[in-house]
């Protein structure tokens, strides 16, 4: 069960790694590997990512400086009309704490083909909606599985599995919300009297801009609700442009922050393969394969309170009407899939 309005941000998340080694297939020496991330400060590289069966999207990766063992990347990318970036900092180790980053945990001493090593890694879901920073981690094993020579050089094959009976047993979501129901055409067709929205937007009203972005397309408007109103971190005052008997008209509105569900995630398994450049140090492809069981719950009796809904969207829609609701996430093969463009 993901969610897809912001897809490159998970695709992105997953580019920069490396290895610096020895030379390639010989004798258990040079069957030796030191793992390090050490890209290059000022070069960029293309990736494209595939989230397999949802969107192909294509991204950059721009190293941007180094700090003793830190490295700032930016990655970025086109998400309908505009171009949208994430700035992380990443360990030598191949360490972050970025929601969705993979963290490869990478040993003290060189690693042989066959060697495998533990670590932790950083674990989200729906982290744009959760308003606890509080890092959850769950146990992670990794193997170096081979050496092998491509096109360009030398590359070394890492596969990391994360096994998990029980991951978060609490995690409390929450969303934005401002009390405001419009149809596929944006038009306003309730406003809830417990949200500052009420008489301040009309029904009938069609909404035409949000926080002074065109609003005007049905994808438009979903991307921008999500974005700006639904996602409880952005700021809480929302400002609306509105076509009302033909004027356009600008309000702005205070959005609630809701606690919408408590979340308990079981049984979480993932595999995935990574190749990387020895020479160059950075990732020539990743493949990510995942499954979990998430069970959400009400906040309080009565179901959750789902009361926004944008054209019959709503991020999480499928929640309207339930006292209860559960799911299980991935399991059907690899879920993405990303590739160095040369």
């Amino acid at each position: 069960m993901v969610k897809k309005s912001l897809l490159l941000l998970i695709g992105l998340s997953l580019f920069p790694l490396c290895i610096l080694g020895c030379n390639g297939a010989g004798d258990n020496a040079e069957r030796t590997v030191l793992l390090r991330y050490s890209p290059q400060v000022g070069d960029k590289y293309v990736y494209s990512a595939d989230l397999v069966g949802y969107a192909k999207l294509t991204g950059e990766m721009s190293v941007l400086s180094k700090e003793d063992s830190w490295y700032l990347v930016e990655f970025s990318g086109p998400l309908l009309s505009e171009i949208h970036t994430v700035t992380m900092e990443i360990s030598n180790r191949h360490n972050s704490n970025h929601p969705g980053y993979i963290s490869l945990n990478f040993p003290d001493d060189p690693v042989a083909v066959g060697e495998e090593w533990q670590g932790e890694v950083p674990w989200y879901f729906e982290h744009y909606f959760v308003l606890d920073e509080t890092e959850i981690k769950v146990p992670a094993s990794y193997k170096l599985l081979d050496i092998k020579q491509g096109r360009s050089g030398r590359y070394a094959v890492i596969e990391q599995t994360v096994d998990a009976d029980l991951v978060v047993d609490e995690l409390v979501l929450h969303v934005g919300q401002l009390g405001i129901r419009w149809d596929q055409e944006g038009r306003t067709t309730e406003v809830d009297r417990r949200y500052d929205a009420f008489d301040k937007v009309m029904v009938g009203d069609v909404v035409v801009r949000i926080n002074g972005q065109d609003a005007r397309t049905e994808q438009d408007r979903n991307w921008l609700a999500e974005q700006y109103i639904q996602h409880p971190k952005e700021a809480q005052i929302v400002s609306l442009t509105i076509l009302r008997d033909g004027t356009e008209l600008t309000v702005d509105v205070e959005k609630s922050i809701d606690e919408l569900a408590i979340v308990r995630v079981r049984n979480m398994n993932s595999v995935v393969h990574i190749k990387f450049d020895i020479d160059r140090g950075i990732l020539l492809s990743a493949e990510v394969s995942i499954s979990e069981d998430i069970e959400f719950s009400p906040p309080s009796d009565g179901g959750f309170p789902i009361i926004d809904s944008y054209g019959g969207y709503s991020k999480f829609g499928y929640l309207e009407g339930r006292t209860a609701y559960q799911e299980s996430y991935g399991g059907s093969g690899v879920a993405w899939i990303l590739t160095l463009e040369e």
